[in-house]
């Protein structure tokens, strides 16, 4: 834990400690306040652990093309199964705390493959943090209409728009 959100939370502390006192304040108190917080911390943790997953199964890919296909699918994938196993009204509330914790997650892999792509001339060379954020909006949209409808089929159109970004 960096040493910024150990100052976040011992603010937290400080404050219920400053107005309930020290005995009055407890763990729930102190987790109602870092709730978004905690959860960001817990899914960026699985995120993490995603994508780490991810770099294997992209390891086979010819391309940097069939790589961003590949990446995509996975991750429309994944959010179909945690649609599934999660209650719609909780996903939603979750949604843009778990979004934000995926694409940070998700940037770094990203920029590397777009990286590795104008390293190796199959892509043109572009603004790599511009084009993460592009990809990252084109995803994020469709991620928003495939929360509000699971069956919705937009894995194809979200492929080729992030394809016609890096043509």
């Amino acid at each position: 834990m960096g040493t910024d959100r150990r100052e976040e939370i011992a603010d937290v502390f400080e404050k219920h400690f400053e107005h309930f006192g020290f005995k009055k304040v407890t763990v729930d108190d102190i987790a109602r306040d870092l709730k978004e917080e905690i959860f960001y911390f817990v899914v960026s943790r699985v995120a993490r652990r995603y994508v780490t997953s991810m770099k294997h199964k992209l390891e086979d890919c010819a391309s940097i093309r069939e790589k961003i296909d590949r990446l995509i699918r996975m991750i429309f994938a994944e959010t179909r199964k945690w649609l599934k196993q999660n209650d719609a009204f909780e996903f939603r509330y979750k949604f843009e705390i778990a979004e934000l914790a995926f694409k940070d997650a998700f940037n770094e892999l990203v920029a590397a493959l777009l990286v590795e792509g104008v390293e190796s001339g199959e892509l043109a060379d572009l603004n790599v943090t511009m084009t993460v954020r592009f990809i990252n909006g084109v995803i994020s949209e469709s991620m928003r209409a495939v929360s509000a409808d699971p069956g919705l089929p937009v894995e194809d159109e979200t492929v080729e728009a992030v394809c016609k970004l890096l043509a």
